[in-house]
């Protein structure tokens, strides 16, 4: 008589045939060996979350910093809507590396501990550049230049080129580029050349003790008054500064269109020149007299 094999006896026998299949994409690489470990399924679901975590986070961000460009552009300035685009795409990208950092299953808690004492560190090493960083909200909040403006910054003067987080550019007129740090501007003389639509040229004449002052003010004003690019209004400046070692020291202030200033300044002096010595005024020079004590 054959023995009869029960259900339940063959069901174990055919679990694990129907399992082998499953259990074959996993045997290319060994549990024990080293690329087991680093293939294995906790790992490439790990992998794949950290992925979908930066597309998503990307594309979030994307989104937002279009968003903010946009409103920056009608609402702010040129430095202004600049300096915040940046913050919000720093921000933007720190909120990126914290969901992929918890999507990888990383402590944060114990990844936030290590960073503090990091930025501590590193605070004390970067003091400058936290120093033009900050310097640089105090130059947008004042809203004192923007680019392309002509600044003079000590002594040093050219057209806004770039306002930085750190620092701000400009360029020369002899086409040179000038990095500026923000905190040297915080603690500097900053002049903005053409900030306003309208500037004065002011120019000082020296003329000698013989001329007659009344007539050389009615010439200079005519000479204003002939000039194409002076503004009729406001009215041009005359003032009698005193007398010099050399001569009689006269002022004279004409006030151009800020965009037609550097043709406005060639034009007067070479017609303040041409009528000056037309009219026989003299311009003061340095004289020295010698007296030959007698024997």
């Amino acid at each position: 008589m054959e023995p009869t094999v029960t259900l339940a006896e063959a069901a174990p026998q055919a679990a694990p045939q129907a399992a082998a299949p499953a259990s074959r994409l996993w045997e290319i690489f060994p549990s024990d060996s080293l690329f087991g470990q680093l293939f294995s399924m906790d790992t490439v679901i790990t992998i794949a979350r950290v992925a979908i975590a930066l597309v998503l986070g990307l594309i979030f961000v994307g989104l937002v910093v279009s968003i903010v460009k946009k409103l920056a552009a009608k609402r702010m300035d040129t430095r202004t809507g600049g300096l915040v685009v940046k913050i919000a795409q720093y921000l933007g990208f720190a909120f990126i590396a914290v969901n992929a950092l918890d999507a990888a299953k990383v402590n944060l808690s114990t990844l936030l501990g290590a960073a503090g004492i990091a930025g501590i560190a590193l605070g004390f090493a970067a003091q400058t550049s936290v120093s033009n960083f900050i310097s640089g909200f105090f130059i947008v909040s004042e809203k004192t230049f923007a680019i392309g403006d002509v600044i003079n910054v000590d002594g040093t003067s050219g057209i806004v080129f770039s306002i930085d987080a750190m620092s701000v550019k400009l360029r020369t007129f002899d086409n040179q580029l000038i990095r500026i740090p923000n905190e040297t501007l915080i603690k500097s003389k900053v002049s903005n050349i053409t900030r306003f639509p309208v500037r004065r040229l002011n120019m000082d004449i020296l003329v000698t003790y013989g001329t007659d002052i009344e007539r050389a003010r009615d010439i200079l004003m005519d000479v204003a008054a002939n000039c194409q690019n002076a503004l009729k209004s406001p009215e041009p400046v005359f003032m009698f500064k005193g007398f010099g070692e050399n001569g009689v020291s006269l002022f004279f202030g004409v006030w151009f269109a800020t965009n037609e200033w550097f043709d406005g300044n060639n034009d007067m002096y070479i017609a303040i020149k041409k009528r000056l010595d037309a009219e026989g005024i003299e311009f003061a020079f340095p004289t020295r007299t010698v007296y030959q004590k007698k024997a």
